[in-house]
């Protein structure tokens, strides 16, 4: 449940319970009033005619006529009524007011001993008139409690979500912060909790910055220290190799020496931040760059029998198709098993790296292209790099397993005709 969900329900039943409290008091205090005036009442009539009787005045009344539902009767030590008016039947005999229902109506009795003759004085009021003002009174304060239920929660929830609306402007630039490249989320609002809840938030993303700044750079220390002297060693193995062609301790060593130096190039990349800078697009052909590419590793089978123009940055797009086959390669344990194809088309040409090892499982399939996650020896960063390359080309790539077992990189890449065909398209829209 969302904290506005929680904080309107909260409300809500705080309202509630508010409003039915005041409501319930309010009856109640009304009715104990108007029981505690009944009854004082009906003590008074019952002494008024206890003291006509024993002392009558000329004129005066044991019953008000403009009094409806009211009657009086004195009743004999025997039990038999002497007088009545109003009512014909005995009234039961009630010491203290009580309430009784005579004839379908409630009623409040009392009586009082008639000491002349040693029998009672019994008076009753009708009293459905006070039961109906009590149900149109709880009638309206329902409904007045519904209604300021209704109203009170109505402005409590509009009050609560302009309060916690500065939290969800936090929380939408928080979400919009980049990870490679966290800044500070601003915040100019007048909520002390939501100020204080900002600031430690950028003071973390602005350590975050400072730690990741200082990491790259330390890369960028250890990039250039490996690839001065890897250079110079894969220069003279390569030398070396081309003398002695046959000697195969020589030619592994000369592998090695070329992956380091891959490996220290695709630091280098990752600490100078050049994936985040604009590619320098040019006409290239993709079946020149598989063929160099094959050319470095020799064994790998090459499939290009067409040309394949794109619009790219030619380093870069080598860089990807280098990784793939060096990937593959190390996947395989050799060139040989490393086979690389590129089928054209009209909107887009499609360039697969297959090897013959060992394959990818369920989760290499999923995390394959996640900074840091390594199938077999490899450093987990190439195929991070040839991702972000191959989508700045407006292209996609994909992992497989082999039909035949193995691995599959699939690049599909934006043919040179729908990059020309795409801005007259617009145009002409």
């Amino acid at each position: 449940m969302s904290l506005r969900s929680q904080v309107g329900l909260g409300v809500a039943l705080l309202a509630l319970l508010v409003v039915a409290s005041s409501t319930g008091l309010a009856y109640g205090w009304f009715v104990r009033q108007q029981s505690v005036e009944l009854r004082r009442l009906l003590t008074e009539d019952v002494a008024r005619v206890a003291a006509l009787l024993d002392a009558p005045v000329l004129g005066a009344a044991f019953v008000d006529p403009a009094t409806p539902g009211f009657a009086v009767q004195v009743v004999g030590a025997d039990g038999r009524v002497v007088l009545a008016w109003g009512r014909d039947e005995p009234l039961p005999l009630a010491p203290e007011p009580a309430w009784l229902s005579l004839d379908g109506r409630r009623h409040l009795v009392a009586s009082a001993p008639w000491r002349d003759a040693g029998g009672t004085i019994r008076v009753a009021h009708d009293i459905e008139a006070a039961m109906r003002t009590r149900g149109d009174l709880a009638r309206s304060l329902g409904w007045g409690g519904a209604l300021a239920f209704l109203s009170s929660t109505l402005v409590a929830l509009v009050v609560a979500r302009r309060s916690l609306r500065p939290l969800e402007l936090v929380a939408e630039r928080a979400r919009a912060v980049d990870p490679e490249a966290p800044e500070t989320i601003p915040y100019a609002g007048h909520s002390h909790e939501v100020r204080a809840l900002t600031d430690a938030l950028n003071a973390t993303l602005t350590a975050i910055r400072e730690r990741s700044r200082r990491e790259r750079a330390f890369l960028l220390e250890i990039a250039h220290e490996l690839a001065a002297p890897l250079t110079l060693v894969n220069y003279h193995l390569g030398a070396l190799r081309r003398e002695r062609p046959a000697d195969a301790e020589l030619r592994s060593a000369s592998e090695a020496a070329q992956e380091l130096l891959h490996t220290s190039q695709d630091l280098l990349v990752l600490a100078r931040g050049e994936l985040e800078r604009p590619l320098d697009l040019a006409l290239v052909d993709l079946r020149d760059l598989l063929e160099r590419v094959a050319g470095e590793f020799p064994g790998v089978r090459c499939g290009a029998p067409d040309s394949a123009p794109v619009i790219g940055d030619a380093d870069r797009l080598m860089q990807v198709v280098r990784n793939l086959v060096r990937n593959g390669v190390q996947a395989a344990g050799r060139s040989e098993g490393v086979r690389v194809t590129l089928e054209t088309g009209t909107d887009e040409h499609l360039l697969r790296v297959e090897d013959d090892g060992p394959g990818l499982d369920a989760e290499a399939l999923v995390r394959v292209f996640e900074r840091g996650f390594r199938r077999g020896s490899g450093s987990g960063v190439g195929l991070t790099i040839s991702k972000d390359l191959v989508e700045q080309h407006g292209g996609r790539i994909t992992a497989k397993s082999g039909v035949a077992g193995g691995a599959r990189f699939e690049v599909r890449l934006p043919s040179l005709a729908s990059r020309v065909e795409a801005p007259d398209a617009e145009a002409g829209a």
